[in-house]
């Protein structure tokens, strides 16, 4: 895990919360690497990195040429979202035709997944 939380920690169960709480749709946004790690070091972010861990994205999945209704998330990047906001933009880094590339979705968990506290284990 990557964690730009300042003097703060990053949660894991934030961070699945977030990422299980995403809207089966595609973003229009075609997302780069260097802007989505912009947007999470703008401050309170986390990318997130797997082999592969499925997500249940039934429509997404189809869109990214799988056939399980699962996507292949290598990783995700949780920026931080306004305060007073009711769902935040989520980046996947998925396999799409064989390809890895970042896609965005919405979520509609909002918490900051930077909290205070010791690291978790």
């Amino acid at each position: 895990m990557e964690a730009y939380c300042g003097s703060k920690q990053a949660r894991l169960t934030g961070v699945a919360s977030v990422v299980t709480s995403t809207n089966d749709v595609l973003l229009p946004e075609r997302p780069t690497a260097t802007t989505v790690e912009r947007a999470v070091r703008a401050g309170d972010g986390v990318i997130v990195r797997w082999n592969d861990q499925l997500l249940a994205l039934p429509h997404v999945s189809h869109e990214l040429g799988e056939t399980d209704g699962y996507a292949r998330v290598r990783a995700a990047a949780i920026p931080p979202s306004e305060p007073s906001a009711e769902k935040r933009t989520l980046y996947l880094l998925v396999r799409d035709h064989a390809r890895q590339r970042w896609i965005a979705l919405e979520a509609f968990d909002v918490q900051n997944v930077c909290v205070e506290g010791k690291p978790q284990s």
